[in-house]
């Protein structure tokens, strides 16, 4: 805590090897992502910098992965899967009328979901590659799908039961996740009716809160019955993006500097420099590394990545915790 209040706790790196504008980040168990204009994705070890595997893809505006696999999702209104020994496209999902902006999976569902410039979402059978479902409701570009479990127990939904949540610049759509066609929205979140305020990525969701940040402050809505427990006002600094909510810390940014707000009192307590670099707005191209510590630091969790950007000269910008802290 000492460090964090001295600004003394992290150190940065950067991954250099794509030739263009890099769009889409996904981080995982010290693996990082990258997916280019360079009409390509390369898999990252963070600790050591080195890239695992290179393949040739579609533009990427969303990626995700697993040790066999990346999911796509393209500028070309495509999304496809990819697998990382042979660089082979091994499904291509076809449908969207618009940019895919955001892609999630699960292998145990079978199930893939997308989030499209076409205000769409769509689910797909992962293995088959198939359109399972097309759902309408969004009036802006559909930036973020997550599928989660839930973890709490409401009128609507059971622990264990998967979710799905799509989200606009103004709203956040909740979806059963079933197998029927017509398919109803549970529920439509947003902070401002008249639409005057647009929510800033990222969107998180735990399986118990809902947590995305606007220009009025960090809303968290209780999933069990989708009330908005509280809004954290931050009056010193405007337009700040979420990039991680846990128990007992937040962490947060703006285009200047990395902020950890301590959740019990809702101060600052940290704040870490940026280099200069261009925000995206739908929030693809940065990312919180390590998410355990948020839930309070043990001894053991503050290593690894806390921070991911990706840079104008193509390169990623990494915020690491100190080695020997």
């Amino acid at each position: 805590m000492k460090q964090l209040e001295d600004h003394e706790a992290f150190e940065t790196s950067s991954l250099i090897g794509h030739s263009a504008r890099v769009y889409a980040l996904y981080y995982k168990d010290g693996l990082l992502c990258t997916g280019s204009d360079d009409l390509s994705a390369k898999l990252w070890d963070v600790s050591t910098g080195q890239c695992v595997y290179g393949i040739q893809t579609h533009t990427c505006a969303a990626v995700k992965f697993d040790e066999q696999k990346l999911v796509t999702g393209s500028f070309d209104n495509t999304v496809a899967c990819w697998e990382w020994s042979s660089g082979a496209r091994t499904q291509h999902f076809r449908g969207h009328t618009g940019a895919v902006f955001s892609v999630d999976y699960n292998d145990e569902l079978d199930i893939l979901v997308s989030g499209s410039a076409d205000f769409t979402v769509k689910v797909w059978a992962l293995s088959a590659g198939t359109c399972l479902n097309t759902l309408t409701g969004h009036t802006e570009w559909v930036t973020k799908v997550v599928l989660q479990k839930c973890k709490v127990k409401s009128l609507l939904h059971s622990p264990g039961d998967y979710i799905l949540l799509s989200a606009d610049k103004y709203e956040i759509k909740i979806w059963p996740i079933g197998r029927e066609i017509n398919c109803k929205c549970l529920k439509t979140l947003s902070v401002s009716e008249d639409r005057s305020i647009c929510l800033q990525p990222r969107l998180h969701f735990d399986g118990k809160y809902i947590v995305c940040s606007s220009a009025l402050g960090l809303y968290q809505w209780d999933f069990a019955s989708y009330d908005i427990l509280r809004v954290i006002k931050t009056p010193e600094i405007a337009n700040l993006a979420l990039l991680g909510f846990g128990d007992v810390f937040a962490l947060l940014f703006d285009n200047r500097y990395l902020y950890i707000m301590d959740l019990r009192t809702e101060n600052l307590i940290s704040r870490w420099p940026l280099p200069e670099y261009r925000k995206s707005k739908r929030g693809s191209s940065f990312l919180a590394g390590e998410a355990s510590w948020l839930n309070g630091l043990d001894g053991h969790n503050d290593t690894g990545l806390v921070f991911a950007t990706s840079m104008p000269d193509h390169s990623i910008h990494l915020v690491l915790w100190k080695e020997h802290g």
